[in-house]
């Protein structure tokens, strides 16, 4: 991908951008949507089974976007400015703390205190980094890339995300 002079450089995508869908920014934006309206339906499930399926899809469906988050789009980006940037090792590490999280509830018996009180936590942890994404790494993505170099990349995370789904689904079989 070749950079774009200064001047030439879109702003971060706003929340209603009219970014083409395939613009990774917009493609991650989906995926946090859909992240938190998950938490919320596992939040507000009342059937331990049942909260327990939701927990195994969600847990899933994260693993799958921050590994394809991570290496589509940090590591674009480390190439890109030549040195890791402190916030992607808070982002990787918040990638970690969530699937402990995850790891933690899938121990414990949904709807006790203790369980109402990680899954919380991890609802969170999980808005503060999607917050944190929003602000700072779609500025960033802005900074660096054309409008096609960003559906680009929005394609090869898809094609990430593919693949690491395959990978899952082996896993499980």
């Amino acid at each position: 991908m070749t950079a774009m002079p200064d001047s030439a450089r879109p702003g971060p995508a706003p929340e209603s951008s009219g970014a083409s869908p395939d613009d990774i920014r917009e493609r991650l934006r989906r995926d946090h949507e859909q992240t938190l309206a998950d938490a919320d339906r596992l939040r507000a499930e009342q059937d331990g089974e049942r909260s327990l399926f939701l927990l195994r899809q969600l847990r899933r469906a994260w693993v799958i976007h921050a590994l394809a988050e991570e290496t589509v789009i940090y590591r674009a980006l480390e190439g890109f400015e030549g040195r890791a940037e402190p916030h992607s090792d808070e982002r990787f590490v918040e990638h970690e703390l969530v699937e402990g999280l995850f790891d933690k509830l899938a121990r414990l018996r949904p709807g006790t205190h203790e369980w109402r009180a990680r899954l919380n936590v991890t609802r969170d942890l999980i808005a503060r980094h999607i917050e944190n994404e929003h602000v700072d790494l779609f500025t960033r993505l802005a900074r660096h890339y054309d409008a096609e170099q960003l559906a680009e990349m929005g394609q090869r995370f898809e094609l990430a995300r593919e693949k690491l789904s395959l990978l899952e689904e082996a896993k499980a079989a």
